[in-house]
């Protein structure tokens, strides 16, 4: 049988390359001409192309508070502001067994961008380090556990590298709603409900925790106070399932760091083998996820 290194994935889940690296985010805009993969967890930025959920869509909605909507705004126009800066996350994503049952996958990312041509991703999670790798040219992906990467040509600029990964590899870039939100699209378009819940603290951020719902999911986004309103916490609940699977990430942020010239190398590991990069087919099962 041909191994393929990209098994098939959840759009917004981003488990896996190739049932290897662990990539979690929420799904990315469609772009003209290409078909997008089908999420488990909708996106908070994309309305769903789907049946379901049409006599809630028909049903008295909530209010959408400007206030929240304005604050969602913000934040992306401020993300697009970064040039240079680090995130660490912690993710919690769920994956549906056959039985029914919500199975939580953790994972650990360490993400870094130079804009407008540079990003590495490392992903820990079940005893492997996975990643991508990106130096303007080419980027590479690679699975430290079982010893492979892949390697090919890229686009010239970070926005369309995370654009062709989701339409030509069915890949979402690790953290991928931060190349999103603010990059030109109308992002409130979907939202039927809006509302601000008030002032909580994140670890030691105090952040506005705003709760949003569009047709087919539920989120909530919790956004630093004060003159850098980066986004603290996000969890989306899909609520086209019985099961209301959820992708909770807690995100940490280094707005100046220091990266050496090293740190956007396309090197792989001394004895790791080059194998063939392929779109995803189909959804991997729990065990191949992890």
């Amino acid at each position: 049988m041909k191994k393929k290194v990209l098994a098939g994935v959840p759009a917004a889940l981003a488990l896996s390359f190739g049932a290897a690296i662990a990539l979690c985010g929420c799904a990315h805009p469609e772009s003209e001409g290409h078909t997008q993969a089908q999420s488990n967890v909708p996106s908070p930025l994309t309305d769903l192309a789907n049946n379901e959920g049409t006599a809630a869509a028909n049903a008295p909605q909530p209010a959408v508070d400007q206030q929240a909507l304005d604050a969602l705004n913000a934040m992306g126009a401020y993300l697009r502001t970064l040039h240079k800066f680090e995130v660490t996350a912690d993710t919690s994503t769920d994956v549906v067994l056959d039985d029914g049952q919500n199975a939580a996958l953790l994972r650990h990312t360490v993400l870094k961008i130079k804009r407008p041509d540079r990003l590495r991703a490392d992903i820990t999670g079940n005893g492997n380090v996975r990643g991508l790798v990106y130096d303007g040219r080419e980027f590479m992906t690679f699975n430290e556990k079982k010893g492979y990467y892949t390697r090919n040509a890229a686009p010239p600029t970070l926005d369309g590298l995370v654009r062709e990964l989701a339409n030509s590899w069915r890949i979402e870039a690790p953290l991928a709603e931060l190349f999103y939100w603010g990059n030109g699209k109308d992002d409130n378009a979907a939202i039927s409900a809006a509302q601000v819940l008030g002032v909580e603290k994140v670890d030691t951020r105090w952040c506005t925790h705003y709760a949003f719902q569009q047709r087919g999911a539920d989120w909530e986004m919790w956004i630093e106070q004060g003159r850098r309103p980066l986004p603290c916490r996000l969890v989306v609940t899909d609520t086209t399932q019985p099961s209301r699977p959820r992708h909770e990430v807690t995100y940490r942020w280094n707005l100046a760091p220091s990266f050496v010239a090293s740190t956007f190398a396309l090197h792989p590991n001394p004895g790791a083998k080059q194998i063939e990069l392929e779109p995803a087919a189909v959804r991997p099962s729990f065990e191949e996820a992890r």
